[in-house]
This record gives C-alpha cells, sequence and structure tokens, in this order.
C-alpha cells in the first residue's frame, strides 16, 4: 500500500473501458472566503475543546453527556459545512468576477459622480441579497445531509460497532449514541459534498477517495476510533476505559488530526493506492 502521487481526475489510459469509467470526483477545496478559511481551522480545535472541558462528565454519565452533546455537535457540524465547504453539484465562482468588466473599465453608465453612487446602492442591495440566497442555498443541502446522516450512516455505525465488539446485549444506548456522533462527524460532510454520487461512495469504502479536508476528518473519524479501542480490555481498572469513552475520544482526535493534515500540501490530492505488485502477492499466497 502507497501513497499514489498522480493527478486525480483524467489520469493516461487509452483503453476504452478507461473512457467509458465515470472519471472520479476531484478532492473538494475550503470555500475562499476569509470566513470559511479560518474557521475550517479553528473547526476542529473547537470539537477538541468540547470533549476536553466535557470529558469528566462523559465518564461519570457516558449516556447522559452523549446525549446533551449530541445537539451542539450537529449545529457546529451544520455550521461547519455551510461556512466552509460547497454542497454537492455546486460550481466554485465568485460573484464578483463574473459581473465586473472584462476590462476592468466601468460601464458608461455609472460613470460620473450620479452614475457612481447609483452603481454602489444597487451593488450592495444586490450582493446583500446574494449572500442571503447564498446561505439558504446552503442550508438545505446541510440539512438533508443531516437527516441522512441520522437515517442511514449511524445504523450502518452502530452496526459496524456491534462487529468490532461493541456490547449486544447490554450498553445499547451507549453504542447508538457512540454510533451518531462518528455519523455526524464522518458523515456529515461527506453526504453535503458529495451527495449520494455513487462513484464517491465506491472510493469511500474502498478507501480510494483523494485527500481532502472532507474525507481526511471522515477517515481520521474511523481509525481514531479503531485506536481509540485499545485501551478499553487492558486490565488498567480506570474509569475512563469503560464502553464507549476512548472509541469516542479517539474518533474526536482522529477526525481534526484528519481535517488538518488531509489539507497540507504533501498530502491533499493524494490518494491510498494498493499497487499491483502487492495484489499479484496477495493472490499468490491465497492460492
Amino acid at each position: 500500500m502507497v501513497l499514489d502521487t498522480s493527478s486525480t481526475p483524467g489520469a493516461s489510459s487509452s483503453t476504452p473501458q478507461a473512457h467509458d469509467e465515470k472519471p472520479s470526483a476531484p478532492p473538494v477545496n475550503i470555500l475562499p472566503s476569509l470566513i470559511a478559511r479560518i474557521y475550517s481551522i479553528a473547526h476542529p480545535a473547537l470539537l477538541l475543546a468540547l470533549g476536553v472541558t466535557r470529558f469528566e462528565a462523559l465518564v461519570a454519565d457516558p449516556t447522559k453527556e452523549l446525549l446533551s452533546t449530541l445537539p451542539w455537535l450537529t449545529l457546529a457540524q451544520i455550521f461547519y459545512v455551510i461556512v466552509c465547504l460547497p454542497p454537492a453539484g455546486s460550481t466554485l465562482s465568485t460573484e464578483t468576477s463574473a459581473s465586473a468588466p472584462a476590462d476592468g473599465k466601468s460601464s458608461p453608465r455609472s460613470s460620473g459622480p450620479g452614475g457612481a453612487a447609483r452603481h454602489g446602492k444597487h451593488g450592495k442591495r444586490k450582493q446583500h441579497a446574494n449572500s442571503w440566497a447564498s446561505i439558504w442555498s446552503r442550508l438545505l443541502p446541510a440539512i438533508l445531509s443531516l437527516s441522512l446522516t441520522f437515517a442511514l450512516a449511524t445504523p450502518v455505525l452502530t452496526i459496524l460497532l456491534v462487529l468490532f465488539g461493541a456490547p449486544l446485549t447490554t450498553h445499547n444506548s451507549e453504542t447508538v449514541l457512540c454510533a451518531a456522533h462518528m455519523a455526524v462527524l464522518s458523515a456529515t460532510a461527506l453526504i453535503y459534498a458529495h451527495g449520494l454520487d455513487r462513484a464517491v461512495w465506491n472510493d469511500v469504502w474502498g478507501i480510494a477517495r483523494p485527500a481532502d479536508a472532507v474525507w481526511g476528518s471522515a477517515l481520521g473519524t474511523g481509525l481514531g476510533a479503531w485506536f481509540g479501542a485499545v485501551p478499553i480490555p487492558l486490565d488498567w481498572d480506570r474509569p475512563w476505559q469503560a464502553f464507549p469513552i476512548t472509541i469516542l475520544v479517539g474518533a474526536y482526535i482522529g477526525y481534526a488530526v484528519g481535517s488538518l493534515l488531509a489539507r497540507t500540501p504533501f498530502v491533499y490530492g493524494k490518494r491510498v493506492k494498493f499497487t499491483s505488485e502487492e495484489v499479484s502477492e496477495t493472490e499468490k499466497k491465497t492460492n
């Protein structure tokens, strides 16, 4: 398994089969606005701060704490995707470049003090209306993505937690709430940015997405939860070893690390690739 450094879409392949295949979706960029760039970095730190401040309460009563913090996590994730990410099917374009003349000259109607004043007032009203329209156009996909997160991702992660060792007959509320937290962390942004694109979700399940903030946070959540389960069976007799405390802490840490690491220049756009040599060696061993 290696990190593929080739470009994401449209790599060279002249075979008919390659032309028939749907190209993989490119990495998701953070929106270019200043608030998006600032909050995309502050958001993981805020989630970690939430985990640190509520850790003692989580150890004392996991079910109550998971239930009480889930709405706050949901609101934070909704705000994050609306402010920082483009919704599925949208194109990133600046309204100023589309409305401004190509040669940089002002139009005849706006020449002169009176024309400039009228243009300025009209431009402010138009910009204000466009900003509200932009917010509403992102709010609906955010609500839909959150609904699909709870309806689809939470049951899937609940089943996966049980398959990987979570109690089946006890701690049911803790398992479901832990899965809900992990689903909101990992799936909300994925659904918001990619919708239900089958090719993208095939890449997700195959761990083949190019690195970006969305995929990095989702993968980090899963890996963090995996490593967070390590201390549970150890005989340290610590209260914080109870299920699912360490799993949830690992998921939050993995989310923050994956979200920030996947945006760095040496990781962004790269993908994990299973080389043909490794596949052939595996087939030889199984035969």
